[in-house]
């Protein structure tokens, strides 16, 4: 399942990369919480882990990089080489 995760997160080349080389060195991870602060859904997930170990696990790696919106959502903007350490052991 890990496989599956980085292949959706194959960088993107073209202009892209041309224009603004950190935007294919990121990993954006969109979460969004019910009302109650469970989490009704988190990108990116590998299909053997939870909403909320997959969540746990980012903010184990990578908290520095989340950032709170309002409205019950917040995002990772991971550096890719970090994300890829997360998703190392994730068995899938």
């Amino acid at each position: 399942m890990a496989k599956e995760v980085l292949a959706r997160i194959q960088p993107v080349e073209d202009d892209v990369e041309r224009q603004n080389p950190a935007v294919v060195d990121e990993v954006l991870v969109h979460v969004r919480f019910h009302p109650n602060a469970e989490i009704s859904s988190i990108g990116e997930k590998p299909g053997n882990l939870s909403e909320n170990e997959w969540f746990k696990r980012l903010l184990d790696g990578a908290s520095a990089h989340y950032q709170v919106l309002a409205g019950g959502r917040g995002f990772f903007r991971i550096p890719r080489a970090s994300f890829e350490t997360i998703l190392e052991g994730v068995q899938g």
